[in-house]
């Protein structure tokens, strides 16, 4: 059993390092961005993913924004926000009934956003149905589309601005089936990518209500 920790640790540091940090420097300033402009950041996914779709959200709405002892918020919030199109049971039963599962995302997009938001979709393949027709509509409507996938060519990639890609060669460690190779270690990267693009965010707004 030590020998398998051991090699998910290996593979999943291999995975994270296998991510350009330029890519990551350009995710941080999108989202820099879209706070100095006031813009939304739209997040998706499917199954496991719709729990890092939660995190990131919770964390860019709250954490940047509340003082080290988390009692109050720190200096003034502007109308930056960020939103999960996985949260409403009843939006998504109601689009995939009437009009189809793929398009549980894009229907919510077309009301919600607008030029210069942001779309951050997860989807290990790439090629999830629901986030590419999420992307079309995204591209139509101006808004800058990131996406974090773990395949090396997807259909995903003919829209996307910014692809933040698992480039590391495919996991043996036991447990990921259908094909899902380093599945595990693409939703820790995740993780990774969301909470340096949180901390960032948080240290420019601290300095920014910095007093002059």
């Amino acid at each position: 059993m030590k020998e398998l920790i051991d090699l998910y640790k290996e593979e999943s540091i291999s995975a994270f390092l296998s991510i350009p940090s330029e890519d990551i420097s350009r995710f941080v300033d999108l989202i820099i961005e879209a706070y100095k402009n006031e813009k939304k950041v739209f997040a998706c996914g499917n199954g496991g993913n719709v729990a890092s779709v939660q995190n990131l959200v919770l964390d860019l709405n709250m954490h940047p924004f509340v003082s080290e002892d988390k009692g109050k918020r720190k200096g003034e919030r502007n109308k930056f926000q960020a939103i999960s199109l996985c949260d409403s049971g009843a939006a998504i039963t109601g689009i995939a009934n009437d009009l189809g599962y793929e398009n549980i995302f894009a229907e919510q997009l077309k009301y919600q956003g607008e030029s210069g938001d942001i779309l951050f979709g997860m989807s290990g393949s790439g090629n999830s149905k629901n986030i590419i027709e999420a992307l079309k509509v995204a591209k139509e409507k101006g808004i800058t589309i990131v996406v974090m996938t773990r395949n090396k060519v997807t259909k995903s990639d003919d829209y996307a601005d910014l692809v933040l890609r698992i480039n590391s060669e495919d996991s043996t460690f036991p447990g990921q089936t259908g094909g899902n190779n380093n599945n595990f270690h693409y939703e820790d990267c995740i993780s990774k990518v969301s909470h340096i693009a949180v901390g960032l965010l948080k240290q420019y707004v601290s300095n920014e209500n910095q007093p002059k």
